[in-house]
């Protein structure tokens, strides 16, 4: 039960979930899985299959697009409270970045069923997660465009 309470309140910190009843919460609490990664350890990998959403409960992780051309751009570091995996799992698609822990991570793993299942019953969530990708592919845009040739390890 202990850890059951632990997820709600991880989950709660995420802008998405924090305005869900909380017979909701707890449902979504349940449905999640704890993972754990080491500094370093790549946590999703660009061009796999996205079928999992992560919730960022604990420690720093950076987004990594990865370009043939110039090779890794860092895009952004994170940290909790921060949400990713979504895209993939809404278009069904592959995952767009590669996501590393830059610290020893804990996060709250969402079956990318369950994560649909949320957005088509939740449309306040959906609400929130299109305002997150708004803003974040918007930042993206303006770290590329800053300088495109940036690369870094990773």
């Amino acid at each position: 039960m202990e850890s059951m309470e632990r997820n709600i309140d991880s989950l709660r910190i995420i802008p998405a979930f924090a305005e869900l009843p909380p017979v909701r919460l707890r449902l979504v609490a349940q449905a999640a899985e704890e993972v754990h990664f080491n500094s370093g350890e790549v946590i999703v990998r660009q061009g796999d299959p996205g079928d999992a959403v992560y919730a960022l409960t604990k420690g720093e992780a950076e987004v990594w697009l990865m370009d043939a051309q110039n090779g890794s751009v860092l895009l952004r570091t994170m940290g909790p409270g921060h949400l990713f995996g979504e895209t993939a799992v809404l278009y069904q698609g592959r995952r767009s970045a590669t996501i590393t822990a830059k610290t020893d991570v804990t996060a709250l793993k969402l079956s990318g069923d369950e994560f649909l299942g949320l957005l088509r019953s939740t449309p306040g969530v959906a609400l929130q997660i299109a305002v997150t990708l708004s803003q974040r592919l918007a930042s993206d845009r303006r770290t590329l465009a800053a300088d495109p040739t940036a690369s870094g390890g990773g």
